[in-house]
């Protein structure tokens, strides 16, 4: 069941909740005043970055030419 995010027309509260897919907003009310008005909202969503040992590892960086003493260089 997808989580849908819903606004309350009547005090403004932004809430979400798990709905049939195609279901609409008549049978959801405000969790807050209890208010039938509802306005389905836009979702937004996150993605989870790939960190650790989800990825490879960076490149070591160099100069390019070697022996430039940064210590980047393996010359």
């Amino acid at each position: 069941m997808p989580l849908y995010e819903y606004r309350c027309e009547s005090c403004g509260h932004r809430f979400e909740t798990l709905q049939q897919v195609g279901a609409g907003a008549a049978d959801v009310s405000c969790p807050r005043c209890a208010a039938g008005r509802v306005a389905r909202e836009l979702s937004t969503f996150a993605a989870r970055a790939a960190t650790g040992r989800d990825r490879s590892p960076a490149p070591e960086p160099t100069c390019g030419r070697g022996g430039c003493g940064a210590g980047f260089c393996a010359n």
